[in-house]
Parts: structure tokens; C-alpha cells; sequence
């Protein structure tokens, strides 16, 4: 039986409690310090809080301590560790080999994707160096993550939900390299998402300025359960940058695509915590954030992945202009347009224009300014009032499903709660000098009603047993406060029972021969002294730390330009553009060149 893990984002504490209500296993979250996103930064406080909570359905919090680390913050890194050990994290996500050279408590590690984890033998390192999961490289198809579990006894983690990043994770240096914003160091800008120009090498441009780096998001719903089957064992939505309307509805979506996989074949997948979620909404991922979707290279082939008119949402598609005048539009559409949503299109420039509907009759929409819009054009909704006031006011609730049995145990009535995964706790009822109820099928009758409730609790009785010959008259005040004690005990004891997974062992010393370079991320002594006791050569330190980065490699990325224009050197009937490509924004200048024996493309720093 495998075990299927939904892993949500997590930016603070609403939206660690908002992904577990709608079915999260786990949430990812970012502490004070040391975490790739530095705008979602939570205290220990904040954390343990979080671990409290979620522990009660056995579900699992992890910490991202996935940047470079410098010199003068290993000692902090260290302490920062046991404190989050001490309150209850269940692991510890990381990029920095610093953190495998150092003293640490009894906590598992995850891989970072930070950690460009697309190779079979460097993945065989990680369980040899004790991590216990890989996050493996967005760009792997089917084929290549099955090959990684068929090689290596590790837990897998991919990304199945949200934004993308063009350049492969963890060597991307475009943001250093531009403005001194370091990826590695949390410190992203995204210049991916800006605007750049194609130019030729005489700085001649070749096309105009659109966002020629931007994806599109991931969205692999309906691929569960090939990826399953291929080895993945935790589905990770990406978004700790978004609000808990998005998590609420991405992680809905997720959880209920798992539970129909785990309800069809039940004898070889399970879940990775407790309860039951009990929807109040019919999520729909299109619906909240997105820049258009693409399941990016799931099987290995060529797709269009990039959005070059927008790095902003556009959301859910919703029909074609058909009927145009000065003063309105409408739109041919199944969906129901009100006033108060927000729609969007790209105009005939190409670039993303929208409005605000304040006056909409039967799909036809009467403009409040100017707008660029034709018939033809398709139509956008990328803000839905109606969907978003639902998400506002619904009311999921996750349950864990218990049954009681009540028996007689000498003077008392014996209250045995049992929950799904087999935990139990045990109540009393006096019964000594208590009257035989006149009536005992109403008395029955009462006391199943009264232990069947769980009104605001985590619980949901399912079945209620009485094991009695004779039925005594219990007032009903007497009943329920036998009820909170048993569900009151059975929080602290889910909470108590809750089991941390054990760090995997060190198994053995890896014998590396490479030489690194900057790519390598080496930015302190202990992870330059680890690589070298494996045997390999630091040649270079991180960029962060040698500040080269004129004619660097700045980003190498499965995303192709010539392919997204229709260019693609391999193709017979390539669109015709010069040899030699570059992208300029403002005073900078990046080379573009294509290693099609890999299918990649590589961004360089011009020499200045």
C-alpha cells in the first residue's frame, strides 16, 4: 500500500489552516530566515501553531530552509534548526550541503528542487547522504521520474500545481545577475516575467517588446494518476505568495482528483492523514490565479508553455466576442456575466486590456471607457464576484470519522471511541443508584442522539453501539459532558500520537570526481569542506559570493524561444529568424544561444 501525500503552501498561519480545512497532508512553510521565498517568513510561534494543528489529523508541517547559506550564518542556521525540532516540524526542506556538515536533531530532509534534481546518480547521493525525499526538477517527464524510482530508494515529491519558473530551479542567476536580487538567497525579482525585445546582434530589434520568458502555470490534475503509478509519492501545489481563496479552491481541486484515485483502487494507494473533507463549493483551479495552464512536458513532448502578452492572471476562458458597437460588446458564452467581475482580452497591440462590468445585460457588456475590442476576440474572466463571495462564505469542514461503542463496566456505562486509523479513548458513566429508564427505546433513542453529535469539533461520529441489556435514565447534561471529555481526550492523544518521520541514516561515502563550478551554489566553508571530503573540486565559488557575472550562464532552460515563435532549428519549416538572438530590457542584454542536441536554451550576461 502507498501512501499519497497532498503538500500545500503555506504563507502564514490562515493559509496553513485554510489548506488543511480543504484537505491538505501537509503544508510547506517558510520561518524567519533561510526560506526561497523572503515575503513568506513566519516566527516560531507562528509554526508551532500550525504544527498543533495540523497534528491533530496526523497531517505533516515542513520547514523550507532551501537558500544558500553564508559563513556567518551557519551557527544561526543550526540553533534556527533545533528550535523548529523542538516545536514540532516534521522536516526540514533544504538546498545547502552546509546542513548535511553540520551537528542536527533527529529530522528528516527533503531535497529542494533549488537543488536541480534531474539526475539519477545524484539522487542515489542523497540516500547515501541521508536526505530522505527528492523534490525532483519540474521539467521531468513520466518516463524520467519513473526511472529515478525505479533507480533509487527515495521518496519522490513533484509539482503538479502553479507557477513556473522558465530557467531550471536553483540555477537560475538572471535576478543576481540584473539587479542583485539573488534566486538562491529568496530573493527572486522574477525578471523572467518582464518585457524584453528580440534584437538581432546588431541590437536591431526583430520583434517588439513582450514577455518572452513568462510561462504559463502547471497544472497536472488530470495527470495524478499516471504519476502515481510512476513513482510519485507527494503532490506539491506551488503559491506560498497567494491568498487563501487560491489555496482553498487549488487544494479542493487536488484533494478530491486524489480521493477518487484512492477510491478506485483503494487496495494500493492510501492517505497520508486523517479526516474526511466535506466540500462546500465546487472548486474550479481556472477560476482563481492563473496565466493560462500547461501540464509542461508531462510526457516528454514539445508544447507551448510560454503566455508572452501577460505575466498576470488571466483566468477562466469564457467565449468569443461575436457582436461589437461603440458603446458595448457581447460575448458568446455558456458562463453568466455579472456585474462586478473582472474580464480581460489581448488586444489587437497584444497586449492584456481589461474592465471592471458595472453594466451587463444577458452576456451583452456596455463599456464604461474606451476599449480596444473586436468581434472575434476571445474573452477572459479573471475576476469571478460570484465565485470569490462563495469562496468567502463557504464552509468545508474536514472530519475524523469515529464510531463509539458503549458497554457495561461494573458501575459505570464504558464509552470506547475508535477513529479511522484505530486510536482510541475511553470514558465513564456512573451508573450506580441511577433509575432503569420507564421508557427504553426513548432513553436509547436519546443517548445516541446525544453521543452522535460533534458539532464544531474535528470529529464526525459515524456509528454509535450500545451494548446494554438495561437502559438507565442519563440526563442529557451528564451525556454531553461525557462527549467533550472523550473528544477533548482524543485531540491531545491524536496530537501525543503523532509520528514524526526519523531521519534517514548515512549509509556511505560517496566517491565524487567532479569539479564545480559556480553552478554548484558552494557560497560557505562547510559546504565547500563536505564536497571535498566526497572527493570533488571546488574550483568556484557561488556567484553570490565572487559577484562574476558578465558572459555567466544565467539560466538554462527545457523552454525554447525558437520553438515558442515557430523558429525551432530542427524543424523543416522553421520560421526564418537570424542565427544570433538576443533579449534586451532597459540597459541589459542577454545572449540567447540553443543547444539543441539537448534541447535547451542558454541565457548569457553580455560581456560589457
Amino acid at each position: 500500500m502507498q501512501t499519497l501525500e497532498l503538500l500545500a503552501p503555506a504563507k502564514n498561519v490562515l493559509m496553513a489552516q485554510t489548506a488543511i480545512n480543504h484537505g491538505a497532508d501537509a503544508v510547506y512553510m517558510g520561518c524567519t530566515a533561510f526560506g526561497a521565498r523572503q515575503n513568506a517568513c513566519n516566527t516560531l510561534s507562528d509554526i508551532q501553531q500550525v504544527v498543533q494543528y495540523a497534528h491533530r489529523y496526523h497531517a505533516k508541517v515542513y520547514t523550507t530552509l532551501n537558500t544558500i547559506l553564508y559563513d556567518n550564518e551557519l551557527e544561526q542556521a543550526r540553533q534556527m534548526a533545533y528550535a523548529l525540532y523542538d516545536i514540532g516540524v516534521d522536516a526540514f526542506i533544504i538546498q545547502d550541503v552546509s546542513w548535511l556538515n553540520m551537528p542536527l536533531p533527529p529530522v528528516s530532509l527533503h531535497a529542494s528542487t533549488q537543488m536541480h534534481n534531474a539526475d539519477v546518480q545524484k539522487i542515489k547521493h542523497y540516500q547515501q547522504w541521508g536526505l530522505s525525499r527528492v523534490i525532483l526538477a519540474r521539467e521531468l517527464s513520466l518516463e524520467q521520474i519513473r526511472a529515478i524510482h525505479q533507480a533509487c530508494d527515495i521518496e519522490i515529491e513533484c509539482f503538479v500545481h502553479g507557477a513556473l519558473c522558465v530557467c531550471y530551479s536553483g540555477q537560475c542567476y538572471l535576478s543576481y545577475s540584473i539587479g542583485n536580487r539573488s534566486a538562491n538567497r529568496g530573493a527572486c525579482a522574477q525578471p523572467c516575467r518582464l518585457e524584453y525585445e528580440l534584437i538581432d546582434e546588431k541590437a536591431n530589434r526583430i520583434l517588439p517588446p513582450q514577455h518572452y520568458l513568462s510561462l504559463k502555470d502547471m497544472n497536472r490534475k488530470q495527470y495524478i494518476a499516471e504519476m502515481a503509478a510512476a513513482g510519485v509519492r507527494s503532490f506539491k501545489i506551488e503559491g506560498r505568495l497567494k491568498d487563501e481563496y487560491y489555496v482553498a479552491n487549488v487544494v479542493s481541486a487536488y484533494r478530491r482528483q486524489l480521493d477518487a484515485l484512492q477510491e478506485q483502487f483503494p487496495h494500493l494507494y492510501t492517505k497520508a492523514s486523517l479526516g474526511k473533507v466535506y466540500f462546500d463549493f465546487i472548486p474550479d483551479e481556472s477560476k482563481t490565479f492563473n496565466r493560462g495552464f500547461t501540464p509542461y512536458y508531462i510526457h516528454g513532448n514539445r508544447e507551448k508553455t510560454a503566455n508572452f502578452n501577460t505575466p498576470k492572471s488571466m483566468g477562466k476562458y469564457l467565449g468569443i466576442i461575436d457582436r461589437c458597437t461603440s458603446t458595448a460588446f457581447h460575448v458568446d458564452t455558456q458562463e453568466n456575466i455579472v456585474n462586478g467581475d473582472g474580464l480581460c482580452w489581448v488586444n489587437a497591440q497584444g497586449k492584456l486590456e481589461g474592465m471592471s462590468v458595472n453594466n451587463v445585460q444577458n452576456n451583452h457588456v456596455f463599456k464604461s471607457k474606451e476599449q480596444d475590442v473586436r468581434k472575434g476576440m476571445p474573452v477572459y474572466r479573471n475576476y469571478d464576484i460570484t465565485f470569490l463571495n462563495k469562496l468567502k462564505r463557504e464552509r468545508t469542514t474536514r472530519k475524523i470519522q469515529v464510531n463509539i461503542v458503549v458497554s457495561v463496566s461494573g458501575q459505570h456505562y464504558h464509552i470506547l471511541l475508535t477513529d479511522e486509523s484505530g486510536n482510541t479513548s475511553e470514558e465513564n458513566i456512573a451508573i450506580a443508584g441511577a433509575e432503569k429508564a420507564k421508557n427504553e427505546a426513548m432513553a436509547r433513542n436519546s443517548m445516541m442522539k446525544q453521543l452522535s453529535k460533534s458539532s464544531e469539533t474535528i470529529f464526525e461520529v459515524t456509528k454509535v453501539d450500545l451494548l446494554l441489556s438495561d437502559i438507565y435514565f442519563i440526563p442529557i447534561s451528564i451525556l454531553n459532558n461525557a462527549r467533550r471529555n472523550l473528544f477533548d481526550k482524543h485531540a491531545e492523544l491524536l496530537l501525543k500520537n503523532h509520528v514524526r518521520p526519523l531521519p534517514r541514516p548515512k549509509t556511505m561515502h560517496v566517491e565524487l570526481t567532479e569539479h564545480l563550478n559556480y553552478k554548484a551554489n558552494v557560497s560557505n566553508h562547510s559546504a565547500k569542506e563536505f564536497y571535498e571530503k566526497q572527493g570533488a573540486v571546488v574550483d568556484e565559488m557561488a556567484m553570490e559570493c565572487t559577484h562574476a557575472v558578465q558572459g555567466k550562464e544565467v539560466m538554462r532552460t527545457k523552454y525554447c524561444l525558437r520553438y515558442e515563435l515557430g523558429a525551432c532549428l530542427a524543424s523543416e519549416n522553421a520560421r526564418n529568424l537570424p542565427k544570433i538572438l538576443r533579449l534586451r530590457y532597459k540597459e541589459h542584454v542577454l545572449d540567447l544561444d540553443f543547444d539543441c542536441s539537448n534541447c535547451e536554451m542558454i541565457l548569457k550576461k553580455e560581456q560589457q
